[in-house]
């Protein structure tokens, strides 16, 4: 449709009226392609090309909107281009619809803008929303998904903000529109029995999803009720983020957090008072995700799940990744994928490389017992500048579901913190899920076999790896030992500058465990091969978490847990000595 067809808009109207009184075809369910009619012919007055990103299009110059349905529904439209008001009743057998339609735009859309919907809505009103290419093809997805309510929860029709990233915009196979090809959105009332009144008072597409952010009193609520041993307190740094897998800190104390179903949120703190203020959308339109690590060297954010690995950049600065790098993709995967990110510190302790040269991430088995494929079960390593999975090397082998790893710095006499210290891997790993085998988590050493599926917690120590490796130690079954961080805080008792490991509990088995973060205090052993390895005890140091799963550590050493199910990163600071 080009801008020349929009400027003897009463003919066109008129056009329109005629048109819905013939009646009309049903369109097709939401999630699915199809050809749809353009709204009117050309003219001969042309416009400017349209701005389409940021500014608001009711009213606009050169946007149309308009509603048809067909004779079996009704619908009342008022002001279909300004500020719509619907009156809808439509039963599941037919549809109403509202359609705002552009011509030419001075720079197309690229699918990392978001569509910010202002409305009202009133009676009962599920629509879906359609984004239309120039070719008539049209995906669509449920508005509810996006947090619309027919009503407010105090039963006012306040204005809602309804906001939908245009990446999340995928039919049921998962592919998403041809972007730069739209030229039409699209509120569809079908395949359902509703009647009610929805008003658009703003209809924009924002180039960047951000937003002032503040605790909630639930979430200070949920810290009270904490427990956590005497001397240290627990606050709330963010909330509202349900589902989070992985949590990232910029030196400068900016928070990334990755959500399970697909989105990054990068979390500003800008009168560095330690409060976030503000958060934005880095990116979004992941199938999972559940590897998140930030690189300071280049700015860049890596992405990992379902076998492929991304790297992300904001190259126009403007807070948003707008590129976007498949590094990895056809990694096998099943019942567990590739998982959490680290690098490798200064300098590699395996090879030698500098600081931030190598990706570590665990790779798991594709089924309950059985491993998969060659490179499944086993933790990994890729270059920074690696292109495809020819750039992989395995570290180990036997590590059934490694979901996070940890560089730590451990001091060599463990009593001695302030003395010398030398890099070590560490990994959580999920244990079987239809046997009492345990979880475990292990001291990753070049070239070992951690035992899956043959070999499940401790083995002889003077068998210590030959050809098996045993755990740090063996965690209660089916506790999903998760999230794994290291504290070397100077300030916290030397006794709680170890290694912590996150439990979010059982899933598959009936007996309550874990939902709690444990302190693992080591000790050194040394294995049969002459190596320093380590054994560990665990003991209750968070409780009272619903399902704790993202663990790291703030930039000034704190530890930092997000839990999964209430939403809620909380912040663990040693405060002194009680009373």
């Amino acid at each position: 449709m080009r801008a020349t067809m929009f400027s003897l808009l009463p003919a066109i109207l008129l056009a329109l009226l005629l048109a819905a009184c013939g009646g009309g075809q049903r369109p097709a369910p939401a999630a699915t392609a199809t050809l749809i009619p353009t709204l009117a012919a050309p003219t001969p007055t042309p416009l400017p090309p349209l701005a389409l990103v940021g500014g608001e299009l009711l009213g606009a110059p050169g946007v149309l909107g308009a509603c048809d349905h067909p004779p079996e529904a009704t619908m009342r439209c008022r002001d279909e281009s300004t500020r719509p008001v619907l009156e809808v009743n439509a039963n599941a057998s037919t549809y109403a619809r509202w359609r705002l339609q552009w011509g030419e735009t001075q720079t197309p859309l690229t699918g990392d803008e978001t569509l910010a919907l202002g409305l009202r809505a009133a009676g009962s009103l599920a629509p879906n929303l359609y984004l239309v290419e120039r070719s008539g093809a049209r995906i669509g997805v449920p508005l509810a998904r996006f947090g619309l309510r027919a009503e407010q929860p105090d039963g006012s029709a306040g204005v809602q903000a309804v906001q939908v990233p245009l990446r999340e915009v995928r039919d049921a196979e998962g592919a998403a529109p041809n972007f730069s090809e739209i030229t039409e959105l699209q509120v569809v009332f079908e395949w359902a029995d509703m009647a009610g009144t929805l008003t658009l008072e703003s209809v924009r597409f924002l180039p960047v999803w951000e937003e002032p952010v503040a605790l909630p009193e639930e979430a200070r609520a949920l810290a009270a009720a904490l427990t956590v041993p005497a001397g240290f307190t627990i606050t709330p740094l963010a909330a509202g983020l349900r589902e989070m897998t992985q949590i990232e800190f910029t030196p400068e104390g900016d928070m990334l957090v990755s959500l399970q179903g697909g989105r990054i949120w990068w979390y500003s703190d800008g009168d560095g008072d330690g409060v976030f203020e503000r958060r934005r959308l880095y990116a979004t339109g992941f199938e999972e995700l559940v590897g998140l690590l930030y690189d300071p060297l280049e700015g860049a954010v890596w992405a990992g799940g379902r076998g492929r690995l991304t790297r992300l950049l904001d190259s126009d600065g403007n807070g948003a990744a707008d590129r976007r790098e498949l590094r990895i993709e056809g990694l096998p995967w099943g019942r567990h994928q590739n998982n959490g990110l680290a690098w490798n510190p200064v300098s590699d302790p395996f090879s030698g490389e500098p600081a931030y040269h190598w990706i570590y991430f665990g790779l798991g088995s594709t089924d309950d017992l059985a491993v998969g494929g060659e490179l499944n079960a086993t933790v990994l390593r890729f270059p920074r500048g690696g292109q495809g999975i020819a750039d992989l090397e395995v570290v180990s082998r036997g590590n059934r579901n490694a979901y996070d790893l940890v560089w730590a710095s451990i001091p060599v006499e463990l009593d001695r913190p302030d003395g010398e210290r030398v890099w070590q891997l560490f990994a959580s790993e999920n244990g079987p899920d239809f046997n009492d085998a345990p979880d475990e988590v292990n001291h990753i050493r070049w070239g070992h076999h951690y035992g899956f599926p043959e070999q499940f917690g401790p083995v002889e120590e003077t068998a210590e790896g030959a050809p098996y490796s045993s755990p740090v130690y063996p965690v209660t079954p089916h506790a999903s030992a998760d999230g794994i961080a290291y504290v070397a805080h100077p300030d916290w008792p030397v006794e709680y500058r170890t290694l912590y490991v996150s439990l979010f509990g059982e899933v598959f088995s009936p007996t309550p465990v874990g939902h709690m973060v444990e302190r693992v205090t080591l000790r050194a052993v040394t294995a049969p091969d002459g190596a320093v390895t380590y054994r560990g005890e665990p003991s209750p140091f968070i409780t009272g978490l619903d399902r704790p799963l993202p663990l790291t550590t703030h930039p000034d050493g704190d530890l930092v847990v997000g839990d999964y199910a209430t939403g809620v990163i909380y912040r663990v600071h040693y405060s002194g000595a009680a009373d």
